[in-house]
């Protein structure tokens, strides 16, 4: 049925038509069969009619259902950081009905997470952010779980453990050794434990802008980090994100560097849709959610999105990776000077993982003295300027830090690639490990400034240390030494 609105504008139209076809033919309206005249009414009638009921239908506004998020918000009684300080390394199950809120960071979209998402706290202004992980027996969690979602964890017989450093929370989890630790939380739990809710914040809240130097710190695990100024290794350009012939675990680590010499491996899956990309050969801005895997700090990027290089990549005029020693063998390489002054033992070459370094360990050393000498080839300073000088170094087992067991790092302008003790040796300021320090992570550096030298140098790592005294051993490792310059 038409409005009456409608039906009247008709009439009046159906009126109105018919005195003016009268007035224009009167001949037609005089016939005295008016058949013909009421079929040209009823026609005109009926095409008018239709027109105002499909100008109405057109006109007429249909009501856009709203989608609503009817999720309700529950009440938080603990915070994820009183529940950090309580979790060990040893699992163990949590027995209060306790809820805790934190916000999703990871992303399996892109297919670099796989059945684990990562959430963190907000960050203030004097409370940094929380990261944990939540492994979790189901894929395509970023549909009901995006990134800035706030989620709520029922935490009511859930378990807790710390693993390289990190907390996580799920199942129980029991090996074939009958080692106990968190699993995953099956597909049909896992939605009564993560209570997505309303309310999303943008990712921007919730990254932190950290330089690689500070990055490298278990308090950042879980947590949404952006590096800036870094850039990919020299290994890994020309070369996919995930290579097979580098696959570790079903993944590719490739290593991120900065000026200082500090580095942290960025993971691809080989499930990552942007597995086969190029890795870009240039420097910028990468973010990620930071993990670990025993002392080895890894990012993980949801995206190809989280990569951009847009700078200018940085090449070193001088650099050696190590990468061609050969394992728990003295080092030999083209140029390098490895010259025992007291003792026996020599700098070795090591490799672990896939990477090789240079490592002094003073395992196995009998003599009350030892002092051992790594030197790098010739390096011309004429041909550059502003020259910086940055590596790597980790060590293991030191039990003080004493000048008695020590890494030193020296450059000469006189070393004749023999004769240490005749050769005139200047120590630099180098940020070296101390006892302090995890044993086998690296760190960097820091760039040392070499830009005042001339000619031809030579550049020294020293170690001195005990293989009577118990206090006085361990070991050291150097890697990555490389010299940039413009």
């Amino acid at each position: 049925m038409f409005p009456v609105e409608h039906h009247l504008l008709a009439t009046n139209i159906f009126t109105g038509t018919r005195g003016l076809i009268s007035s224009i033919f009167p001949s037609i309206y005089k016939f005295e069969n008016r058949n013909i005249m009421k079929l040209i009414f009823n026609s005109l009638f009926f095409s008018i009619v239709i027109a105002i009921a499909f100008t109405s239908c057109v006109n007429d506004e249909v009501a856009i259902p709203k989608l609503m998020c009817t999720q309700p918000d529950l009440n938080v009684n603990r915070t994820v950081a009183e529940v950090r300080e309580n979790a060990n390394v040893i699992v163990t199950q949590y027995k209060y009905d306790d809820i805790i809120e934190a916000y999703v960071v990871s992303s399996d979209e892109s297919g670099n997470f796989f059945k684990s998402i990562s959430f963190q706290t907000l960050a203030t202004a004097i409370t940094p952010a929380i990261g944990f992980s939540v492994p979790v027996d189901a894929t395509n969690l970023y549909i009901d779980y995006r990134v800035g979602n706030k989620v709520y964890l029922k935490l009511k017989d859930q378990y807790t453990d710390i693993v390289f450093g990190g907390m996580r929370i799920g199942n129980i989890f029991v090996n074939s050794y009958n080692e106990g630790g968190v699993g995953r939380l099956s597909q049909n739990d896992y939605k009564k434990v993560l209570n997505a809710s309303c309310t999303t914040v943008s990712e921007d809240v919730l990254v932190k802008t950290i330089s690689m130097e500070d990055v490298l710190n278990d308090s950042n695990l879980n947590t949404l980090v952006e590096l800036s100024d870094v850039q990919f290794t020299a290994d890994a350009i020309g070369r996919h994100y995930f290579e097979e012939t580098n696959n570790v675990g079903g993944a590719t680590n490739w290593g991120l560097i900065d000026k200082l010499g500090n580095q942290v491996y960025f993971r691809t899956s080989s499930f990552a849709d942007f597995s086969s990309s190029i890795v870009p050969n240039g420097s910028g801005k990468v973010r990620g959610v930071l993990t670990k895997f025993g002392t080895d700090y890894q990012l993980l990027p949801r995206s190809e999105k989280d990569v951009v290089m847009t700078g200018t990549r940085a090449a070193p005029f001088f650099s050696q990776d190590f990468e061609t020693v050969i394992d728990k063998s003295n080092l030999s390489l083209p140029g390098w000077a490895n010259i025992v002054q007291k003792g026996a033992l020599s700098w070795k070459g090591t490799v672990y993982s896939g990477n090789g370094y240079a490592e002094f360990n003073i395992s196995g050393a009998k003599v009350v003295s030892n002092v051992a000498w790594l030197i790098s080839p010739k390096i011309d300073m004429d041909k550059h300027t502003n020259e910086i000088l940055t590596f790597r170094a980790a060590q293991h087992h030191l039990d003080v830090d004493s000048s008695l067991n020590s890494l030193e790092v020296y450059v000469s302008t006189n070393f004749d690639g023999l004769n240490v003790a005749t050769a005139t040796w200047i120590p630099v300021l180098a940020k070296l490990p101390k006892q302090a320090t995890p044993w086998y992570q690296f760190i960097g550096s820091g760039a040392i400034d070499l830009s005042s030298y001339k000619g031809k140098i030579n550049i020294a790592f020293k170690y001195t240390g005990s293989g009577k005294n118990l206090a006085l051993d361990g070991a050291f490792q150097v890697d990555d030494v490389q010299v940039f310059g413009n």
